[in-house]
């Protein structure tokens, strides 16, 4: 008798962990992932917005009462005012500044040693 028992409950146990692990558990990642994207964006990021607008992040303004990001986006001309939740998708980072040499160059020597 117990041994139905723990069967009839083990039984919706193993389904809802499966239905977790198809459905639910995919669609945390994915909110995750943007989020950490979200987290990520800088000036100059190349992005893609829910309205299908590509443009160009020229400011962030985060505000320091509990209110959502504000991105001012450069559309090619125009510039508008979007909560930073609008962007889908970063498309191009923005270009890091050049970074000067460390490596010294040693006049004379060229390609191997064995030259």
């Amino acid at each position: 008798m117990s041994g139905v028992l723990i069967l009839a409950l083990a039984y919706p146990a193993a389904i809802a962990l499966l239905f977790w692990l198809a459905f639910l558990r995919p669609v945390q990642q994915h909110r995750k992932k943007q989020r950490d994207e979200l987290a990520n964006l800088r000036v100059g990021d190349e992005v893609l917005t829910q309205a299908g607008f590509i443009a160009r992040i020229v400011e962030i303004r985060v505000p320091e009462e509990r209110a959502p990001t504000e991105i001012i986006l450069d559309l090619g001309g125009a510039t508008v005012r979007a909560t930073a939740s609008a962007v889908v998708q970063r498309l191009n980072p923005a270009e890091e500044p050049a970074k000067p040499r460390t490596d010294t160059i040693i006049e004379g020597v060229q390609g191997s040693p064995n030259a």
